[in-house]
């Protein structure tokens, strides 16, 4: 006689209801790893604009640097005590450093390696080896 199952047996499932679990496990994870991806990528938005600023802003001061360099040459006719290239030079060489930092880590900014989702590229190696741990 066949067993008949009583209502505390738990349903067995088959093998399309369990496709069916394997591929809504899959689209979620997708989902997951989509909206990691759209945060960390606004973040790497930021970094680029902090970049284009500070590159910019490097970049004016440097210009600025030049033009300084012409009024501290008019400015210096009042004597502060320092003679006049010494005074010019003086101006000139804090704007330029202080331009040239900007500059400089502004470009930092910019590298490609700064730029990589380096987050969301682990997450989904860990989601995989998680998935298929025979595939490593």
């Amino acid at each position: 006689m066949a067993h008949e199952r009583s209502r505390h047996d738990p349903p067995r499932n088959g093998l399309s209801s369990t496709a069916v679990e394997i591929l809504k496990a899959y689209v979620r994870l997708i989902v997951t790893e989509g909206r990691l991806l759209r945060t960390e990528l606004g973040e790497k938005i930021g970094l680029i604009g902090l970049g284009v600023a500070l590159t910019a802003g490097g970049g004016v001061l440097l210009i600025t640097a030049v033009v300084l360099l012409f009024v501290a040459a008019i400015s210096a006719l009042v004597d502060y005590g320092f003679s006049l290239t010494v005074a010019t030079l003086i101006v000139f060489a804090a704007v330029s450093l202080l331009g040239t930092g900007c500059l400089w880590f502004g470009l930092r900014q910019l590298q490609p390696d700064n730029l990589i989702p380096k987050k969301t590229i682990r997450q989904v190696q860990k989601d995989f080896e998680s998935i298929a741990p025979e595939a490593n």
